[in-house]
């Protein structure tokens, strides 16, 4: 059964591991990126499986650190790592006015801890995060986003929906920025000269993503 704070959006958690921590998990993000071990998904990302995740102890401790924080804070005590992924973000001509760097939730849904390597200022390109008013249902719109969800610009989110403007994550190097993907997020444009390095803990939660029937998506598929 799903146990949730229905009141998480997102938690900015200072300090939340050493600065040796940080050292140590430096060391092991150049280790990895320059000997090339693990797939990349893209350009600026390293991606590790679960399985390869918990074969590296210094990643290990820290996932099962943060599984005990959402457990001790949040009540959820059934996670399961998806992936981590190791991120460069550098400074490139961005277009501001198209995703990631609009407001938008994703479709399929993960809780999420992003720990900062370095210190993080608004050059450096934060994610934003930002609530939407108590009468929109993130939820029951991704619940119902059809295939072709991102050609029709479905998982955006208007200005009108939000409480207020969206808050750069700023912050210290061993911060950890805490969310649910159903919060509003966008990426944030790297300033020339800089770039970001950040691990993303991606954790799945029973209950969060329920594939749909086979006859509705057949149904989906005739009828839409």
């Amino acid at each position: 059964m799903l146990k949730m704070n229905i009141d998480f959006s997102f938690i900015h958690q200072e300090k939340f591991i050493t600065l040796d921590n940080v050292d140590e998990l430096n060391n092991k993000f150049e280790y990895i990126n320059n000997k090339r071990i693990y797939s990349s998904p893209y350009e600026h990302i390293t991606q590790l499986t679960r399985k390869e995740t918990y074969l590296e102890p210094a990643f290990e401790r820290l996932s099962k650190k943060i599984e005990l924080f959402f457990r001790d804070n949040l009540g959820l005590d059934d996670l399961k790592l998806a992936k981590l992924w190791l991120v460069t973000s550098l400074s490139k001509n961005a277009n501001s006015t198209i995703l990631p760097y609009i407001p938008h939730f994703d479709k399929h849904r993960y809780l999420k801890a992003m720990v900062y390597l370095h210190d993080v200022t608004k050059r450096h390109g934060p994610i934003h995060l930002g609530r939407t008013h108590d009468h929109v249902s993130i939820e029951q719109r991704r619940n119902t986003l059809p295939d072709d969800y991102k050609e029709l610009g479905l998982n955006t989110v208007s200005r009108e929906d939000l409480q207020d403007e969206m808050i750069p994550m700023t912050g210290s190097a061993g911060d950890i920025i805490f969310f649910d993907t159903n919060t509003p997020h966008k990426a944030g444009i790297v300033s020339k000269g800089f770039e970001r390095r950040v691990l993303r803990f991606d954790f799945d939660l029973d209950g969060l993503n329920i594939k749909p029937s086979f006859l509705k998506r057949v149904m989906n598929r005739f009828f839409k």
